[in-house]
């Protein structure tokens, strides 16, 4: 499996954990022709079939990541999840500091903290990205920057994440999302490992 393919879901992944709108049926589609392995294949191919209208999937973000009536939310921030309170500085000080080193500016104006989910799952893509297409001599620290953020940040989140959402009767779009990332993480360290 390439690093584009994976860096590919990354990016995906990071706008259905960021953007309740977003049309990814095609995309999804697209990427399950690229042919993934059979662990990424079969959530990729659950989360293509199970794509909502847009209104419906914005009501089911809302209910599952912001604002649950009758589940607990969902939290879709390192912080929260790790320390119960968001821009935990414990947390973000640490992610900042791959991100600085990465070069990627978060914008001050962002109404999304730095530590959500689909901001670390786009800075994996960009990591990624920059290994492939990068200067030579800077592919080791990407590699090892993506490394850092897997493992200190990206493998425990989702692994919370994955586990809350059948609690909440999850659609099976987000569960699938959620399914994804989970084998999106070890297929990606395994690739960057063989670097």
């Amino acid at each position: 499996m390439t690093l584009a393919l994976l860096a590919d879901l990354a990016q995906i992944l990071a706008e259905a954990f960021l953007e309740p709108d977003a049309d990814l049926k095609e995309v999804l589609e697209d990427l399950l022709n690229g042919g993934p392995s059979p662990a990424l294949a079969e959530p990729l191919a659950r989360m293509a079939t199970h794509t909502l209208v847009l209104q419906e999937q914005s009501v089911e973000y809302t209910r599952l990541f912001l604002q649950a009536r009758d589940t607990d939310v969902v939290h879709l921030f390192e912080s929260v999840q790790a320390r119960g309170h968001q821009m935990a500085p414990e947390v973000l000080g640490p992610l900042q500091g791959i991100y600085d080193e990465a070069d990627i500016s978060v914008q001050e104006d962002l109404a999304v903290p730095p530590d959500h989910l689909g901001l670390e799952l786009a800075c994996l893509s960009h990591l990624l990205a920059q290994v492939i297409e990068g200067d030579l001599a800077e592919r080791q620290r990407f590699v090892e920057l993506a490394r850092r953020l897997l493992r200190d940040h990206l493998s425990p989140l989702v692994k919370v994440v994955a586990g809350q959402l059948p609690q909440v009767s999850a659609h099976a779009y987000y569960q699938a999302a959620a399914d994804l990332a989970s084998a999106l993480l070890p297929a990606t360290e395994k690739a960057l490992a063989e670097i």
